[in-house]
């Protein structure tokens, strides 16, 4: 290697090492020292996975998609073993859903006990509960699967190709017949590596312009931390980014039959697990008219499939829209809580100046859901979550906004992207409002940053501005360190709080 590249290198190792040192200093309490041995372990770990990575990535600076797969995989699978067991948001419910597929039941057949699951799955949810025990704590997480049955009350009602990844995982961990733990890790590592496959081919066929940008929003912190869980949102987010890579490249390059078959079929696939995402697949009206127009039948073909997704949603949610934000619970949950749909709507029917308090509390909420109380896990509350945030938003907005990445689209394109992006944001609050908010409430409960990560995806095309690439050297290599940083304290959250 030649002695500039190691200079080169040098700096953005000293970078690197100077933010992870910040972020151990704001993440870490006296409390944390109990066990500081391990926590200096993984953290020594984690330090040099992550220089090796900075200097592999200068070694490949030309190969970005090969970058994006190791940079995934890598935090990613410290993630998947790392994070306590059924500590991501609602996990618990996501693995009911995906060990009843393992059992055949492709929808979940309820009894008047509730669902049918395999026992080890107690096992773990009893020694989980809120506290977060990791595989180091709990003894019993290495138990054999067995055959023991019981019964649980609360799973998803959504499509069940959305489980189909991590119903594999447990699948191959019984069929293994390995520990307890295996099956939350095995699944787990499936959606992980559905993400990381889907992610790199997307990096590499994207346009050159964009692919720091893309890289940049497939490494969110929260949206790693989603996809190396057991939920369904790891595929919609990888569904997501698929979305977002091929708008560009018709945005760039024009409309072919295959980008609008496999953007339109992620569009569809999507909404139907949570509705309002159906709204990202009127993106496709920012190519520019002559690209629309140019083939009549495929415009057609376009305003035809928009019309049959939003049929297809429609139907399906019409008669269950009491099951909307997929949850569905054999106690009744929501007499004992005052939670009605037909009661909140007759409330705003004869209230209708609630909306302002609505309006209201959803603004003053932009900065405790993006900052205050973002959660990576069950809830939030890390000590030194508050700083890593708040960095890492600088560093989003400024890649966002003056980072070229050649969609110039018009101020009357950027204002339809955004009226978009407001009418998915105000739809899940919308839901929230009627589904888990006690009937009369001024305020609206249950709303999380995961859900606008799909939309979060249209900031760099509705704030970049229309300048060339900063003039700042060595800039590409610079933003994959920061987002090599950021994933890192992501890390440092996880070990700070659970080890």
């Amino acid at each position: 290697m030649k002695v500039s590249n190691i200079i080169t290198n040098n700096k953005f190792i000293f970078i690197y090492l100077v933010f992870i040192l910040l972020f151990v200093l704001f993440s870490f309490s006296s409390d944390n020292y109990t066990y500081f041995k391990s926590e200096l372990g993984l953290i020594s770990i984690l330090t040099i996975l992550s220089c090796l990575l900075i200097f592999y990535s200068f070694k490949k600076k030309l190969e970005l998609h090969k970058i994006a797969f190791l940079i995934i995989l890598i935090f990613g699978v410290l993630m998947v073993f790392l994070a306590p067991p059924l500590m991501f948001p609602d996990e618990g419910i996501h693995f009911t859903r995906a060990e009843l597929i393992t059992e055949g039941q492709l929808y979940p057949e309820a009894t008047y006990q509730g669902y049918l699951v395999d026992g080890y799955y107690f096992a773990i949810v009893v020694a989980n509960g809120v506290t977060g025990f990791t595989f180091l704590e709990e003894p019993d997480f290495f138990n054999p699967i067995g055959d023991a049955k019981g019964y649980w009350s609360t799973v998803t009602n959504t499509p069940f190709y959305s489980y189909v990844l991590s119903a594999l995982g447990i699948l191959f961990i019984k069929i293994l017949d390995l520990p307890i733990i295996f099956t939350v890790w095995g699944s787990r590592l499936c959606n992980l590596l559905f993400y990381a496959v889907i992610f790199s081919y997307l990096v590499k066929i994207t346009n050159k312009d964009f692919k720091i940008p893309l890289l940049v929003l497939g490494t969110m912190p929260l949206l790693i931390s989603q996809v190396c869980s057991l939920s369904y949102d790891s595929f919609i987010l990888t569904l997501s980014m698929v979305i977002i890579t091929y708008l560009v490249k018709m945005y760039n390059e024009g409309i072919k039959n295959s980008y609008l078959v496999i953007f339109l079929l992620s569009c569809l696939l999507i909404s139907l697990i949570k509705p309002p995402y159906i709204i990202l697949g009127l993106a496709i009206f920012i190519i520019p008219k002559r690209k629309l127009m140019e083939n009549k039948k495929q415009f057609y073909f376009i305003i035809a499939s928009l019309i049959i997704i939003f049929f297809a949603v429609s139907m399906q949610y019409m008669g269950l829209f009491r099951n909307m934000f997929n949850f569905h619970v054999v106690d009744v949950v929501q007499t004992s809580s005052n939670i009605s749909l037909q009661g909140q709507i007759n409330f705003i029917l004869s209230n209708p100046w609630i909306f302002i308090d609505l309006v209201a509390y959803i603004i003053k909420s932009i900065p405790y859901v993006f900052l205050v109380d973002l959660n990576f896990f069950h809830y939030g509350g890390f000590k030194g979550i508050h700083f890593i945030n708040l960095l890492y938003m600088i560093f989003f907005f400024a890649v966002s906004i003056f980072y070229c990445n050649k969609v110039n689209l018009s101020k009357l394109k950027r204002i339809y992207l955004a009226v978009l992006f407001l009418i998915v944001y105000l739809g899940f609050y919308f839901i929230q409002y009627l589904q888990w908010t006690p009937v009369g409430s001024n305020i609206i409960l249950g709303v999380q940053a995961r859900y606008f990560l799909p939309i979060l995806l249209l900031i760099p095309l509705i704030l970049n501005l229309k300048n060339d690439k900063l003039k700042i050297k060595d800039l590409d290599h610079l933003i994959i360190t920061l987002v090599i940083v950021f994933l890192s304290g992501l890390l440092i959250l996880t070990i700070s709080h659970y080890y």
